[in-house]
């Protein structure tokens, strides 16, 4: 290569000196006759213009003569091809990932050697740009790739290591210097000037097809002087960044992290494949420790190789401390934590600072807001989160709602937090204080909008633009790191803040989940806490006792306050806080099982909260008002009830209410025999509650949605609709949910000619009910135990059940659950010729049905009422009662020939 660059020098330096020679010639022969001619300057002057004229003649016809006379000096031959990349360890699993970038790789021109552009970003080289996190193996994609194409770059390959990730990244001059060496350019002919050197590269390449690999870039502006521009070449760039080089590069290659399966196959590719068969359970345990990131899999993978004696159950009890998991993801010249350290230094520090804080926090969603939080302004806020984003520290997820969410991977998150414990203690109760402040302010903002007395709290100033509609769901995303913010802080001594924080809480108790117990910490009164305050936190701990299934607890506290709590006795609240009070004490009568008194004083407490004007909690005592009123057999006032609810929470604008709403009128509707109204707003609700990842609330509604598909005649449906509710609740622990799920599939199953399966799943939901010591729960299956018994021509066998639940409904007021079983039992008692209690159950059961808007439920009592009759040989009475029935109920006439010994309870 120097010695075609010379070759290319030498006719101009021969043209160069026949020019000089030629000059001083002419000048030579026709000096003496100008100076004869002319005198003085003037002879001076015409000599000037004679030489630079003769000189140019001299030019001229020496090159006319080369051009005609000298051939072309022969080309030098190219030399040979470089293929210089550095090994690779394999590429295991993500194969797609692989086979894109060889489709693209591959999809190379051949080199026309048409013009240099002028620019770098009107190339016509390939330019591909394979970014992500570290650790998720960039490197290993793009040789792998590269090597597999060798064949389709005959010109060469080239690898060039930038050290991006290092304190000092590779300078564009060093790296051309290095590449046109590659290209044996010899030293002393490279230029000095990083613009010239880029140009040469350029020239150099042009009609070669070429791979350059360029390995961990830093920035944009480092590699473009480093890109070629002919049609022929291609180039591979790994970063932690979504580099962009122009209008040149394609779309970046993101490097996602594998799936479970995948990750085990990169741990077994170096842990060896028989270790991690002989217990893929625990192997699995270890992959996601790692967090399916390649290089701590490849970490722990050789360590185990290494070390036969380390089994995997060890490994896995060393990985579970995320405290230590660090330390142990080292091994041989691999360490996750320096991988991490070389980006996580380059950040601004209010990044590293706020992110470090951010990473302490329990894990869950993070979002614009938490960053402008800890840095204190929206902007800068922004700006970190951009920052991380563009170092792959954390990566943007896509959001329905139009808000930014952020992912922080768990072993950045452990790093960055590791990091932030170094920092002084005055500097993190700085930025601790400023957070627990902002959660205080966020909080009492957004729930403002359900207890208005809280609007004077915080000034519009002091709080991010929340849209308060999605409150409820801003809290339930928040919920521990809103506790970890009242722990602070007490801890940091904002005792005020931190029972402000637990205030606002208790009006978001239906969208949060508390373990057991942690109310009485979450909600305890600090020492002079303000009346208002001190009657919140004592009411929310009252909620949170009928939660746990303690109601005498929850009245004892709204009768007394809490002397032990440091509060001063309430006897007089103000009229709003005695209407919320008064709605927790009608829950609480209902837990009681005591239906009267919870109706009576839910409809007390709906009173004086539409005094209040307080719509949030008229319309949560609506909803309670309903239900009582449905169980005590007025289906008609429920569904009037909750309709007006469900008009509050639209024009709320409060999507869970709207959807925990739409599912109490649902079930109401089944009541009333309206399953396809019902059907549509239950899948309506079953798909709010998912977006909005509230499980608890989806099961509750694919539980109420089963029972409306059995009453439309889809019992695989419904079954469809127990299964993936069970699925939800079981990993729960909510037993009581499991209960009465396996309770609904009791009737799906004799609807479909399963007894002894039906009879099974009844002895499973009575056992949960009487471990739980749920009498009512242990009555509904007592009452279809009952049924079962008659279904099997067991009449005899269905008293003692039945009559167990007429009894306990009796005690409760829940006056449609104890019709239902007065029908049953009059049924059985028919069947077994005792007609005068048949009667009588009959009777009590259509003094229900009739006092409410129960047509179907008196239709099907009259048609057993007939047949007792009949059979009684009151033949007269038994036709005047169905031709009178029939003419003012028409749903009689559709249930022609019902018997309530065969049919399902409830339907036709």
């Amino acid at each position: 290569m120097a010695e075609q660059v010379s070759s290319r020098r030498a006719p101009y330096w021969v043209a160069g000196a026949g020019a000089v020679s030629g000059t001083v010639a002419a000048l030579s022969m026709t000096g003496d006759i100008i100076f004869n001619v002319f005198n003085g300057p003037t002879a001076i002057a015409v000599c000037g213009g004679v030489a630079v004229l003769v000189g140019g003649l001299a030019w001229y016809l020496m090159v006319r003569t080369q051009q005609q006379t000298v051939a072309p000096a022969p080309a030098a031959p190219r030399s040979v091809p470089r293929h210089d990349l550095p090994g690779a360890e394999p590429w295991v699993g993500r194969e797609v990932l692989l086979d894109g970038l060889l489709a693209l790789l591959r999809d190379v021109p051949a080199p026309t050697g048409g013009a240099l552009a002028v620019r770098p970003m009107d190339s016509q080289s390939k330019i591909f740009v394979v970014h992500g996190a570290p650790g998720t193996g960039k490197t290993t994609l793009a040789l792998n790739a590269a090597h597999r194409v060798r064949d389709e770059y005959p010109d060469g390959q080239l690898y060039l290591e930038l050290r991006g990730d290092g304190d000092e990244p590779r300078t564009s001059a060093d790296a051309l210097e290095r590449l046109l060496l590659r290209l044996d350019v010899a030293r002393e002919d490279i230029p000095a000037d990083a613009e010239d050197r880029a140009a040469l590269l350029r020239t150099l390449t042009n009609d070669r097809r070429l791979l350059f690999v360029l390995d961990n870039a830093h920035s944009t502006e480092q590699v473009r002087p480093l890109l070629p521009v002919g049609s022929g070449c291609a180039v591979l760039i790994t970063s932690r960044k979504a580099l962009s080089a122009g209008d040149v590069t394609r779309p970046p290659v993101q490097v996602f992290l594998p799936d479970e399966n995948e990750a085990l196959d990169v741990l077994a590719h170096y842990a060896g494949q028989d270790r991690i068969a002989a217990d893929p359970a625990v192997a699995l345990q270890i992959a996601l420790f790692c967090g399916r990131l390649p290089l701590a899999l490849r970490i722990v993978g050789s360590k185990l190789k290494h070390r036969p004696d380390l089994s995997l159950a060890r490994m896995r009890t060393r990985l579970e401390d995320e405290r230590h998991r660090l330390r142990e993801l080292v091994h041989d010249d691999k360490s996750l934590e320096a991988c991490l350290g070389f980006t996580h230094r380059e950040l601004e520090e209010s990044t590293r600072t706020a992110f470090g804080l951010i990473a302490t926090l329990p894990v869950g969603r993070l979002t614009d807001w938490h960053f402008a939080s800890v840095v204190g302004a929206g902007r800068a806020g922004v700006a970190a989160c951009d920052e991380l984003i563009e170092v792959s520290l954390m990566e943007a997820r896509d959001d329905d709602g139009g808000d930014a969410r952020y992912h922080v991977h768990d072993l950045i998150r452990v790093y960055a937090a590791e990091q932030y414990d170094h920092l002084p203690p005055d500097e993190q109760q700085r930025l601790e204080a400023r957070l627990v402040r902002a959660f205080r302010n966020t909080v009492v903002h957004l729930a403002a909008r359900r207890a208005p007395e809280l609007a004077a709290e915080v000034s519009p100033e002091q709080v991010d633009d929340l849209d308060r509609s999605s409150a409820a769901a801003w809290v339930s995303d928040e919920q521990e790191r809103l506790q970890w913010a009242v722990a602070r802080g007490r801890s940091l001594g904002m005792d005020t803040e931190a029972a402000e924080i637990g205030e606002a809480l208790s009006y978001f108790l239906d969208d949060i989940t508390l373990a057991a117990g942690a109310a009485d910490w979450l909600f305890s009164t600090p020492s002079g806490a303000r009346p208002r305050v001190q009657g919140s936190l004592r009411r929310a701990r009252a909620a949170a006792a009928l939660a746990e299934g303690a109601p005498d607890t929850a009245l004892t506290l709204l009768a007394t306050g809490d002397a032990d709590a440091g509060e001063t006795t309430v006897t007089d609240p103000v009229p709003v806080d005695r209407a919320r009070d008064e709605m927790v004490v009608a829950r609480a009568h209902a837990a009681k099982n005591d239906f009267r008194e919870a109706l009576r004083h839910m409809t007390a407490a709906v009173e004086r909260l539409r005094t209040a004007q307080d719509s949030w909690h008229v319309l949560n005592s609506l909803e309670k008002l309903g239900e009582f009123q449905r169980w005590r057999g007025k289906p008609e006032l429920a569904e009037q009830s909750q309709r007006e609810a469900l008009r509050l929470a639209e024009h709320a604008g409060d999507l869970r209410a709207r959807a925990r709403l739409q599912r109490t009128l649902a079930e109401t509707l089944g009541y009333l025999r309206r399953p396809e109204e019902a059907a549509p707003l239950l899948e309506s609700a079953v798909h709010d509650f998912r977006f909005l990842n509230d499980r608890r609330w989806e099961g509750a509604c694919r539980y109420a949605l089963g029972k409306i598909y059995r009453l439309l005649g889809r019992r695989d449906d419904a079954l469809d609709c127990y299964r993936r509710a069970e699925e939800i609740f079981g990993p729960m622990g909510e037993r009581h949910w499991v209960g009465r799920v396996t309770n609904a599939k009791i009737r799906v199953l004799a609807g479909m000619g399963n007894l002894d399966e039906a009879a099974a799943t009844a002895s499973t939901a009575f056992g949960i009910f009487q471990q739980l010591g749920d009498e009512m729960w242990s009555a509904h299956t007592q009452r279809d135990v009952g049924w079962l018994h008659l279904k099997a021509g067991r009449p005899g066998e269905a008293l003692e059940p039945l009559t167990h639940a007429v009894d306990v409904t009796g005690r409760a007021g829940d006056a449609y659950a104890g019709a239902m079983a007065h029908h049953l039992r009059g049924v059985a008692h028919r069947d077994l010729g005792h007609y005068p209690e048949a009667y009588a159950d009959f009777e009590a059961a259509l003094t229900v049905y009739r006092s409410g808007d129960y047509e179907w439920n008196e239709a099907a009592v009259v048609h057993d009422l007939v047949r007792a009759l009949r059979s009684d040989g009151r033949t007269e009475e038994a036709e005047t009662l169905n031709t009178a029935t029939a003419a003012a109920n028409p749903i009689f006439v559709r249930l022609h020939g019902r018997n309530g010994a065969e049919a399902v309870p409830d339907e036709d």
